[in-house]
């Protein structure tokens, strides 16, 4: 057992000060810390029952925004689910998401609202799964009318992104057969991406952290979802290899929250790092006791994150954990 314990030191000084190595488990413990994974399964849960509403009304303000050519707003819907790998043609096809009446004007307004209200749960999850990321304290987190308006935000950013992309992707889909038109629906998604990251990220991080620091995460976020886009025919398929064939409409419903689960866990892993990288919290200790100074402000951090009120006020102390050998106290 001794040798043991000597070796996970060891293992934890190299780990302290190796700079790339400190700095990427610092990412994973506070991930951990924060309960992150608790999050991303949130954030696919209501994403899996905001996603319908969401391609509901996509496809309804496209057939209203070109009208005028039925055979475009064909192919733009279609990217439109395109951009969920395997499933989303399935979605269309068996999901059966059409648009809404747009010959009353009241009924479709009122409809698209009543949908984008129904579709906030992902936009509140995400919302509160980046405050427990900052570790920003209940008393300082959005009342009821603003993080609304920062749902219908987010779910702006959302949909400016996928309309966006399937723009491109439509526009690419002319040039089939030729090298250019692939690099260019590359190229282009992945710029469409990085904004839309960098933008999530602006409007859900603290307005005391500068733009500058949140850019590396973000552009770690983004790359690795245009990534994920291009390996998840891979990935989805791989998890729904004989599932549709066993549970039909099941299997469509785990793939769907798998690529849910896929995005939210990179995008928290993204911004954990982007916390870690401002705030310095690294080298964390694998053992412990001692506590690393960045241990004492990860730890200090998630107890202030709990106060509910101004005049509370939380003090946080360390000291050395009593031990077999401590002095007795009489």
């Amino acid at each position: 057992m001794p040798n043991i314990a000597q070796f996970t030191r060891k293992i934890d000084g190299l780990q302290q000060r190796t700079r790339p190595l400190a700095f990427v488990f610092a990412v994973l413990r506070k991930y951990g810390q924060d309960s992150a994974s608790n999050w991303a399964l949130l954030i696919a849960y209501y994403g899996f029952a905001s996603l319908f509403p969401l391609l509901l009304v996509a496809v309804t303000l496209t057939g209203i925004v070109f009208a005028h050519d039925p055979a475009l707003s064909h192919r733009i819907a279609n990217t439109v689910f395109a951009q969920i790998p395997v499933i989303g043609p399935q979605l269309r096809s068996k999901a059966g998401v059409h648009a809404l009446d747009a010959h009353s004007p009241i009924a479709l307004v009122v409809g698209v609202i009543g949908t984008l209200w129904g579709s906030q749960g992902i936009a509140s999850s995400a919302q509160e799964a980046m405050a427990s990321v900052w570790n920003v304290p209940m008393t300082d987190r959005p009342g009821f009318l603003p993080r609304t308006l920062r749902n219908f935000g987010i779910l702006a950013i959302l949909g400016i992104n996928v309309l966006v992309t399937s723009s491109i992707a439509t526009f690419t889909a002319t040039l089939a057969g030729h090298e250019i038109g692939k690099a260019l629906l590359i190229v282009g998604t992945v710029t469409v991406n990085l904004g839309l990251y960098v933008a999530a990220f602006r409007l859900l991080a603290p307005k005391t952290i500068p733009t500058s620091d949140i850019l590396p995460g973000a552009l770690i976020a983004g790359i690795a979802w245009s990534a994920l886009q291009q390996l998840g025919g891979f990935l989805v398929g791989h998890e729904l290899a004989h599932a549709s064939t066993t549970y039909g409409v099941f299997g469509l419903v785990l793939g769907l929250i798998t690529w849910l689960g896929l995005t939210a866990t990179i995008t928290l892993y993204a911004a954990e790092a982007n916390v870690v990288h401002v705030r310095k919290l690294w080298p964390r200790s694998l053992v412990q006791p001692p506590l690393t100074a960045a241990d004492e402000r990860a730890l200090t951090a998630l107890v202030e994150q709990q106060r509910y009120r101004k005049e509370q006020q939380i003090t946080v102390a360390f000291g050395t954990p009593p031990g077999p050998h401590a002095p007795d106290v009489d």
